[in-house]
């Protein structure tokens, strides 16, 4: 099985992380990774990702996965966004982002607050292009040829049984330890 992680950016200025992931009977492993579209797009040779600087811009689906395919040597089975997608438009808060936020907020994991206008547009263009290529949005189960959105930072901290995940702002939670005491509380911090 092949996992297609974006972790998309709501503005298009802005880049949008690319990683892909191949389930084999001795595990995962990841197989290509990259901080923006643009460094696939239009670009099917490792050797050119080295030399590009991270730049947004929307996602030709088809040619994202087509140029996937060619490194990986078979197709993606599942495009999971970090990004709000519905199959109606996104006015604003839906209850699975207070529930999110409710749970996890307290460790940092909250989410962002989607309206008609972020990721509005650039969210109902990735979910098009993705659906164009075959991609169905799923949102009670997961199949071949999927389309989910995920929560990736809960989905850390539950996986490592982690606290906070944003380590750069150790200080933030633990603002009365030392920097030693706050690295001997969570080692992930420095």
């Amino acid at each position: 099985m092949r996992v297609l992680g974006i972790d998309a950016a709501w503005i298009s200025r802005e880049p949008s992380g690319v990683a892909l992931i191949d389930r084999s009977p001795s595990g995962w492993r990841l197989v290509a990774a990259a901080a923006s579209y643009e460094i696939y797009q239009g670009k099917g040779e490792r050797s050119a990702a080295s030399d590009l600087r991270a730049r947004g811009s929307l996602v030709d689906a088809a040619q994202l996965l087509k140029v996937l395919h060619d490194l990986s040597g078979g197709r993606v089975d599942l495009v999971a966004f970090d990004m709000p997608l519905a199959m109606t438009p996104i006015a604003t808060r839906r209850l699975a982002d207070n529930a999110v936020s409710r749970a996890y907020g307290t460790r940092k994991c909250d989410t962002h607050t989607p309206n008609i206008e972020r990721p509005g547009p650039i969210g109902e263009a990735l979910q098009h292009s993705f659906e164009a290529s075959g991609f169905e949005l799923c949102t009670s189960e997961i199949r071949s040829q999927a389309l989910i959105e995920v929560h990736p930072h809960p989905a850390l901290v539950e996986l490592a049984r982690a606290g906070p995940y944003k380590l750069s702002k150790a200080r933030a939670y633990w603002p009365a330890l030392s920097p030693a005491a706050r690295r001997q509380r969570d080692p992930r911090s420095f």
